[in-house]
């Protein structure tokens, strides 16, 4: 500390003496605080709010704790904005990937479950109980075909359990095809029709079966024929068989036979044929002799 002298007195004070303590002369004066305004440049006083030279309002200063607090809060507010950005997209993700998988599991897994589940029943004859699983998935792949199949086909195992009543050997009976006709073509005229009323009615309600079909003979050969098959009381009954379709290949002594090939010609060149069968599926419930039960389905 270095020693100077009082500008007033001439007696030795301390350099940093702000006043002389032998005269009292103020040596340094002391400022009051102030604070300069951002906009005008000029000093105002502590406590003021507004530059008392251009009015331009001062800002409030903070308290460090206070500027460190909200610090801190901006920082959390922004870690938990953060945290939204990445859990929203997360969660959004989860639920579209649970969506899918439920769709894909009723549209594709169950029903096609469904699918082979009927297969299996149809080959092994349960018709009924498939045609009531195929009509749960009703517009499935091919199932809409099935169903129209199965009625056809169902019609068809009353025609064979019919018929094997008159073979020698029922287990020998093969089929080549099945037709149904029911209704008649739009060429054939009112005349026509009207000759042809009463052997239509023999038909009753349903459609009349034609079944191409094999078997033994007596003597143990193969041969083939078709038969004709027409609703009555209820079930389909066989009315009797033709070994062809042209009438001159058929002994003109054997009238039963005549008459059949007459009325399937009758019937095939007047009626619509109608309906559609799998006859792969039918050949394999024939080989499993498993049609017995099998009931009509409409």
């Amino acid at each position: 500390m270095a020693m100077i002298k009082c500008p007033e007195c001439g007696q030795e004070i301390s350099n940093k003496a702000k006043k002389c303590v032998h005269c009292g002369n103020v040596i340094i004066e002391e400022k009051a605080d102030i604070k300069i305004c951002n906009e005008c440049g000029k000093e105002n006083p502590i406590d003021v709010t507004e530059c008392v030279h251009c009015g331009c309002p001062f800002e409030e200063e903070k308290e460090p704790n206070k500027i460190i607090e909200e610090s801190v809060t901006v920082k959390e507010k922004n870690t938990k904005k953060n945290q939204k950005k990445i859990i929203i997209p997360i969660v959004a993700t989860v639920v579209v990937i649970v969506i899918g998988f439920i769709v894909y599991n009723v549209k594709i897994v169950k029903p096609k479950n469904t699918y082979n589940e009927a297969v299996e029943l149809l080959e092994k004859g349960k018709y009924e109980d498939a045609n009531k699983l195929l009509h749960d998935i009703s517009g499935y792949e091919d199932v809409d075909t099935i169903l129209e199949q199965i009625k056809w086909e169902s019609r068809v195992y009353e025609c064979i359990t019919n018929i094997r009543q008159y073979l020698k050997n029922p287990d020998s009976l093969q089929v080549y095809e099945v037709v149904f006709y029911d209704g008649y073509k739009a060429d054939v005229d009112e005349t026509k029709k009207t000759a042809m009323e009463d052997l239509v009615k023999l038909a009753g309600d349903e459609p009349i079966c034609v079944m191409h079909r094999g078997g033994q003979n007596g003597f143990g050969g193969n041969t083939t024929g078709y038969s004709l098959f027409l609703y009555s009381d209820g079930v389909y009954k066989y009315m009797g068989s033709c070994d062809s379709l042209n009438e001159d290949d058929i002994d003109e002594d054997d009238k039963e036979e005549l008459a059949i090939c007459g009325l399937i010609n009758l019937y095939k060149d007047n009626l619509e044929q109608v309906g559609n069968v799998d006859l792969s599926r039918i050949k394999t419930i024939i080989k499993n002799d498993s049609y017995s039960t099998i009931k009509i389905i409409e």
